[in-house]
């Protein structure tokens, strides 16, 4: 039973830690310092990978250089792409910013076109697999079954700990 406990005590402190820095992941993407990504297709590849997440943070549109990787918005798509950077120019008040996926064969249909004063969001770190975690704990079949253990798994460590040998009554006096 101590082992049983110990290992619950474990695990509870396990998902504590993780729900911390989720907590502080989210307070930080409120603020706007940080912008978690979840990489959904392999054109960023071998660097990059289908399913990894990535924590970008924004940057000044001045200090985007070649070679770096950037996520901007496509008026194409509709959607976030993060691709290497291959060209910066300056375009009156904006910045005109080519880019490529490192696997891609051709360069992006669209350059993206930046205000002087705005932010562009460059990746930080990057998570291995973590996207594919997230996507999927994301999924209420996933994530209430889920909420309901780690409430269970509250109430059991607040359950408090007893034994015949705590209970004086239950003692059996020598013969």
């Amino acid at each position: 039973m101590r082992v049983l406990r110990w290992m619950g005590g474990a695990l509870l402190w396990g998902v504590a830690i993780l729900g911390v820095l989720s907590g502080a992941v989210f307070l930080a993407h409120l603020a706007g310092w940080v912008q978690p990504l979840v990489v959904v297709s392999g054109s960023m590849q071998p660097d990059i990978r289908q399913g990894d997440l990535l924590i970008a943070v924004p940057v000044a549109a001045a200090d985007v250089d070649i070679g770096e990787v950037a996520t901007l918005p496509s008026t194409v798509t509709g959607t976030l792409v993060t691709h290497r950077v291959i060209a910066v120019s300056r375009d009156d008040s904006a910045y005109v910013i080519e880019m490529a996926g490192d696997a891609n064969r051709a360069n992006d249909p669209e350059p993206y076109r930046v205000d002087a004063e705005a932010t562009v969001l460059q990746p930080l770190l990057t998570i291995p697999a973590a996207g594919d975690v997230v996507l999927v704990l994301a999924r209420p079949a996933v994530a209430i079954p889920l909420a309901v253990a780690v409430l269970a798994l509250i109430a059991l460590s607040l359950v408090p700990a007893t034994s015949a040998a705590r209970d004086p009554a239950s003692v059996e006096e020598p013969a």
